[in-house]
């Protein structure tokens, strides 16, 4: 999930602090220095987003666009790709966007973008981080044909397309051990989809904790086909796999009491998908929920009591401790599966920090997937 996120979560300040980013219309941010800054957090100071509600309907193709009265939202997707010599690529590709301000004027409406794009191969990474202030026109979301981007990371969808499917994701990301132009990676994907779209919780109302009361809207579209282009130092592979896109809102993300949270998502050899979340909380127990996803589509929501999600030892990655394998158990399915970081260090080393990458599935079933783990 974000699904995003998902941005590293030292303690919990103010959302409205952050963003006195205010960022220019150009891509680097002047960021005014914050003590333990978060995205995620409640909003506050003048800044007052509409809380999610369990009586949202959400519709499409309306609700694939933005939602400007809501704090904090994200378009994400992830995808497990292989070369043509089977070689594995997990890519990410994220649009953030964030309530900045109450008034708008002619330089601003109110709005603030950051965009994240990685790739990881076995031995390389990939990563670049975008900034941009709403109402100037190089960041946002626009519909006919519906488009979300920040410069030239975009995600179009096919003309005369209502929605966000068929679509091209195109990006240029550096290489974070390198300097050289020609080591830049140049992705254009196609993305298609053999499946609906899912809602999480109840009815997409996405539950994160019961004390204090934290949700968002969220839904998921888990059966996505990509293929596509990499181009590296003139050399052009030819990509394919699996993706998983996540879109959420919210005004009531995070609060003081939420140290971080953990999220998965799960290809399964039998056609199946999980998504699994763990909100961790000071002081009380950890929020857990999911959703299990059948081949056609239908969807479980998954409680703590019917879902198990458990870490099993933790890595070291930029002088912090993560926890890279971990245990989950659905007996209902007859789930039991051992979920491992295809390689330690898949940190995404941005303004905020956060561990985002490809996951190995081995026990009852097989499979690929990703994992994301924030405030470590």
């Amino acid at each position: 999930m974000v699904k995003l996120t998902t941005l590293k979560l030292a303690t919990v300040s103010t959302i409205s602090t952050l963003l006195v980013l205010f960022l220019s219309a150009c891509s680097d941010p002047v960021v005014t220095p914050s003590s333990q800054p978060t995205f995620f957090s409640n909003p506050g100071g003048e800044i007052h987003g509409q809380p999610a509600s369990p009586d949202y309907e959400i519709t499409f193709p309306a609700d694939h666009l933005a939602h400007p009265q809501f704090t904090i939202e994200w378009w994400y997707l992830t995808a497990n790709l292989t070369d043509e010599l089977g070689a594995p690529y997990a890519y990410q590709w994220t649009l953030f966007r964030f309530k900045s301000a109450d008034k708008a004027n002619s330089w601003d409406d109110g709005q603030s973008y950051m965009a994240h794009v990685s790739l990881h191969s076995q031995d390389q990474h990939w990563f670049g981080e975008r900034f941009a202030r709403g109402g100037v026109g190089n960041a946002g979301v626009t519909d006919k044909p519906l488009t979300l981007f920040l410069d030239d990371w975009q995600w179009q969808a096919q003309e005369g397309q209502k929605g966000l499917f068929p679509a091209t994701v195109t990006s240029s990301i550096p290489n974070i051990q390198f300097t050289q132009p020609t080591q830049q990676a140049q992705l254009n994907l196609h993305l298609s989809t053999y499946g609906p779209f899912v809602l999480h919780g109840q009815n997409g109302f996405s539950v994160k904790s019961l004390n204090p009361p934290l949700a968002s809207h969220y839904y998921s579209q888990p059966f996505i086909q990509i293929q596509g282009t990499l181009q590296i130092d003139g050399r052009k592979h030819q990509l394919k796999g699996t993706g998983w896109f996540d879109h959420e809102w919210s005004s009531q993300l995070m609060d003081a009491g939420a140290a971080g949270w953990d999220w998965f998502s799960l290809h399964l050899d039998n056609g199946a998908k999980i998504m699994a979340f763990r909100m961790r909380l000071t002081a009380q127990a950890d929020f857990i929920s999911g959703s299990y996803i059948e081949p056609d589509g239908s969807n479980t929501s998954l409680s703590a009591e019917e879902l198990t999600l458990e870490p099993l030892g933790k890595s070291k990655v930029a002088g912090h401790l993560y926890p890279l394998t971990w245990h989950l158990k659905l007996p209902e399915k007859n789930i039991d599966l051992t979920l491992q970081a295809s390689k330690v260090d898949q940190l995404n080393p941005g303004r905020f920090s956060y561990y985002e990458g490809a996951l190995e599935i081995s026990g009852s079933h097989t499979g690929t997937g990703f994992m994301e783990l924030t405030g470590y």
